[in-house]
């Protein structure tokens, strides 16, 4: 039996959103923390809180008793972010998405004051963050020693691409052509290459971090059981990428590479 070659004709064209926050959805990939500063904001694109604006009163998250919640919770807050930014103005769908970190303060009648962004990217991706925060439906407060309390938050939310001045797609060392030699010799190794009947592709999604390292492998299309560990386990085991940025700065990328398995 003979493995048909690994499926990717474009793989650049392949990288798409979920996520995103937007997220474009709203994802989180890390505990949320308290603000404990004020980091660079947009002047005059939305209200924003500032050290003048009375942020010594916020109560970091790791403080409270009771942590303010999203109506929904936080996948619900992530699908909240995806419709917002799939309204912002995007035109076709985005190739890829990447992690944006926002802080915001979540006010005692539960509206959100957002507070700004943890590094800088173009006006336009700064402003729509803040203008998508802005636009939050009310939460439910944090409280402690059973009062409610202005509450730090801080979270990691998917952007799409579209909404950058300028952006370069993750790329895997030596270019495409080494990435489906690279795949093939590692499935073949796990005796992943025999299977020659009908033709099964599988989906698999990943994150290229900010040091081109992987993470977070996740199958979105399965195949067969034995397809999709085996897909897993080889980008799990993938050397370090170069990564995608957004502006000139390096930033995390979700991806998505399909991988086909047959050939009738």
């Amino acid at each position: 039996m003979k493995y048909q070659s690994v499926y990717c004709s474009k793989v650049r064209k392949c990288a798409c959103a979920l996520f995103m926050f937007l997220s474009c959805a709203a994802a989180f990939a890390g505990e949320a923390q308290g603000v404990t500063s004020v980091p660079r904001v947009l002047p005059g694109a939305v209200p924003v809180a500032s050290g003048g604006d009375g942020l010594e009163d916020v109560v970091p998250l790791k403080q409270v008793d009771v942590r303010p919640e999203f109506p929904g919770g936080r996948e619900a807050m992530r699908e909240y972010a995806a419709k917002y930014f799939a309204g912002d103005s995007l035109k076709g769908r985005p190739k890829w998405t990447f992690y944006v970190r926002a802080r915001f303060v979540v006010e005692k009648d539960g509206s959100v004051t957002p507070v700004g962004l943890k590094e800088h990217y173009s006006e336009k991706v700064d402003s729509a963050v803040l203008r998508m925060l802005a636009s939050m439906p009310r939460w439910t407060p944090g409280r402690k020693d059973g009062e409610t309390v202005r509450t730090g938050y801080a979270a990691r939310f998917e952007v799409p691409c579209n909404l950058a001045s300028s952006v370069t797609v993750p790329e895997f060392v030596g270019g495409e052509d080494v990435l489906m030699k690279y795949l093939y010799s590692e499935l073949k190794k796990r005796g992943a290459t025999k299977y020659s009947g009908k033709r099964v592709k599988v989906l698999a999604q990943f994150v290229v971090d900010r040091d081109g390292s992987i993470s977070d492998v996740r199958i979105v299309r399965h195949g067969r059981d034995w397809m999709d560990s085996a897909v897993c386990d080889v980008l799990r085991s993938m050397p370090q990428w170069k990564p995608g940025t957004v502006d000139g700065q390096a930033v995390r990328v979700r991806y998505t590479l399909p991988v086909t398995f047959g050939n009738k």
